[in-house]
């Protein structure tokens, strides 16, 4: 959604309509802006001529005759455009719980059908709350196919297989106690044929059950058509639309994707395994079905992935490790410079080699060559440093063990100090007699070209690209402001100095939603300054800082207390004492967080009761960095992940690699 404002696009979105009726793309572009721009405020509410606009454009997109009216460009983008309309329109407190169900089934199924995956995601998670298990059908039957559709547009299959049992096993009981075989043609009707063509659904995502594919479509079918019963819009509207996304779910699905000769149990890794993957995003879709270079094809020797963050290039080197440890001989070591991305991506591929029969090494920063040699484990998690230590030592049992080398934050490359050692490291193995498979991966990488040219001059398809990115993205910046008109002055002891000037601080944010739109100011409330600036003045006039000011991180937690309004915050700083105070301050600004309990008492057992971090985190605030147990680090970044912590603190530990849900990322300083 980084091009949702963009003028040419909303034109093509809009098409041509009769003046009046449509805000104009000029119009409709001033009005997302404003709503954006009101978020920040705390103010959600939404025009109702842009909500109108944004069925419009959903309606435009989903029509039947859809695809002989308009392009296929002109109907993604309309989703697109609709789904972020929808989005923002979610937060607006004047819906109702039927009205926010809506507003998310059309904002996930726009995000879906415009390649904008992550972002229906997002949306599940605001709205999760909303989809009960443990209330009576009748109590909810006008909102069950939403519900439904909504629940599978998430793809949880951790919350949507017990949610979807407890409404199977509620709709059988019902149909017996109206001695009913079938709830076809009765009020339930459409809304249980939704329920089962998303069982069907998941259980052909989850355990690629190709028969289950046509159950659902006939089931969907079946509400569309009025079979299963009539009345119920909402039942229909959903069954269009999962219909639709299941005509593409065949070739999408893990178990289609992956080459020919792929043990089923590569997709079980990632279906069934914790976290599930389901379905893979545009970018990982099309590396996957590259003709040649393929990432899974062992005779892909060299291969530099450039994505950028948010794009995937995680899961897909959980990919290319699973699949080449099922289906080669030698074992795989991920190589990446930072610990937090090391733990994360040991985490992840724990479950799926679980599931592989595979063995994981034991997380250690040893440099100890004998322990080294005794591992029999398939997948090592290593830093630069310590593979070129084993190197070093033993090369031959390095290259004996591993036949993959997967190089994480590549782009490292290019910095004094570790760029070299990784330079030095990629130079061994590219030498190496026993010709090892190596992958690069980097999501901001500014010489591709000339790096892929140095792994394999005579291939540039070793090189893959995408720009794509799922989640809007608005930049703003935030600055202090000094109010001098409300100035107090106070006499010094000196002579050269004798006034103390103490002026209050402000927060400003300016902020363009618009790439070609104006710039926006938004201050806090001059009567509640958020800090003060302290000067000491000459008798001349002559002003100079003094001290006794309120230190900067302060004033940005402040600021950054009042954005956590709009979901979970990051605020990312240089220091891990600035980190500490940081989180402290910010925890000063916020209530109690009841669901931080089972945390605190993690962090008392682990810290001791005097530990700042406990505090800190009794208030849904937490800080992060290496100075910190890994058990902990991993205690929080869970907690981050399931919104318990509503706010972080960081230093660069968070900065690179490591993917956490947060809807506001502060960079409180430039000197890093």
């Amino acid at each position: 959604m980084e091009r949702a404002l963009n003028l040419p696009d909303l034109v093509e979105a809009l098409g041509v309509h009769q003046p009046g009726v449509l805000p104009s793309p000029q119009e409709l572009a001033s009005l997302i802006a404003d709503v954006e721009i009101r978020a920040f405020r705390g103010d959600f509410a939404v025009d109702e001529t842009l909500e109108r606009a944004a069925w419009y454009l959903h309606a435009v997109a989903s029509a039947s005759e859809a695809a002989e009216l308009y392009t296929p460009a002109r109907q993604r983008r309309a989703f697109a455009v609709s789904a972020h309309v929808f989005d923002l329109t979610l937060a607006d407190p004047r819906h109702d719980a039927r009205q926010r169900l809506n507003l998310a089934f059309g904002a996930q199924v726009g995000y879906r059908r415009a390649d904008l995956d992550p972002n229906a995601t997002a949306v599940y998670r605001r709205v999760s709350d909303l989809l009960v298990d443990n209330t009576p059908l009748v109590d909810h039957a006008e909102t069950l196919a939403v519900e439904a559709g909504v629940a599978f547009l998430g793809l949880d299959t951790r919350f949507l297989f017990p949610l979807l049992r407890s409404w199977r096993r509620q709709l059988t009981e019902l149909a017996a106690t109206v001695e009913l075989d079938d709830l076809q043609s009765t009020m339930f009707g459409p809304a249980q044929q939704i329920v089962r063509a998303v069982w069907s659904l998941l259980r052909f995502l989850a355990f690629g059950t190709g028969r289950q594919l046509p159950v659902a479509r006939a089931a969907l079918l079946s509400v569309l058509d009025g079979t299963a019963g009539t009345g119920d819009l909402d039942a229909r509207w959903v069954a269009a639309h999962l219909l639709a996304i299941a005509d593409g779910l065949e070739s999408g699905s893990l178990y289609s994707i992956l080459p020919p000769g792929t043990p089923n149990a590569v997709a079980q890794a990632f279906c069934l395994a914790d976290p599930p993957v389901l379905t893979l995003w545009p970018p990982q879709r099309e590396l996957l079905a590259r003709p040649g270079m393929n990432p899974l094809d062992p005779a892909t020797r060299r291969l530099l992935l450039s994505v950028p963050t948010s794009a995937g290039k995680t899961l897909l080197a959980q990919l290319i490790i699973c699949t080449h440890v099922a289906t080669q001989p030698g074992g795989v070591c991920y190589v990446t410079p930072l610990r937090s991305l090391g733990r994360e991506m040991r985490k992840a591929l724990s479950g799926r080699l679980r599931v592989l029969n595979r063995e994981l090494s034991e997380d250690s920063d040893l440099f100890d060559i004998l322990s080294f040699s005794q591992d029999s484990t398939d997948v090592e998690v290593t830093t630069p440093e310590r593979l070129m230590h084993l190197l070093r030592h033993d090369a031959d049992a390095v290259m004996q063990r591993f036949s993959l080398f997967v190089i994480d934050e590549a782009h490292l490359l290019a910095q004094p100090g570790r760029g070299f050692t990784v330079e030095g490291l990629l130079a061994y193995l590219m030498a190496a007699a026993d010709n090892p498979r190596i992958v690069l991966l980097s999501g901001v990488l500014g010489n591709a070209a000339s790096l892929a040219s140095w792994l394999d001059a005579e291939r540039p398809e070793v090189l893959f690209t995408s720009d794509w990115r799922g989640p809007r993205r608005l930049h703003a910046l935030l600055n202090t402001l000094p109010v001098w008109e409300a100035a107090v002055r106070s006499p010094r002891k000196s002579a050269q100095w004798p006034t103390r000037v103490t002026v209050p601080q402000v927060a400003q944010l300016r902020l363009r939603p618009a790439e070609a739109g104006p710039v926006t100011k938004l201050t806090t409330r001059p009567e509640e300054p958020l800090g003060h600036l302290v000067l000491k003045e000459a008798p001349g006039g002559k002003l100079t800082k003094d001290s006794g000011g309120t230190p900067g991180y302060k004033i940005f937690a402040a600021a950054a207390s009042i954005l956590t309004h709009a979901g979970s915050l990051l605020m990312i700083v240089s220091s891990r004492t600035m980190a500490r105070d940081a989180a402290k301050a910010l925890a000063g600004y916020l209530p109690p967080r009841e669901p931080t309990r089972e945390l605190v008492e993690f962090l008392r057992e682990r810290l001791g009761d005097q530990h700042p971090l406990i505090a800190c985190a009794e208030h849904g605030v937490a800080y992060h960095h290496a100075g910190l147990p890994v058990d902990v680090l991993d205690a929080i970044e869970e907690a981050v992940r399931t919104e318990i912590v509503l706010a972080i603190v960081s230093t660069s530990t968070l900065t690179d690699g490591v993917n956490l849900p947060v809807r506001t990322v502060v960079i409180a300083e430039t000197r890093f």
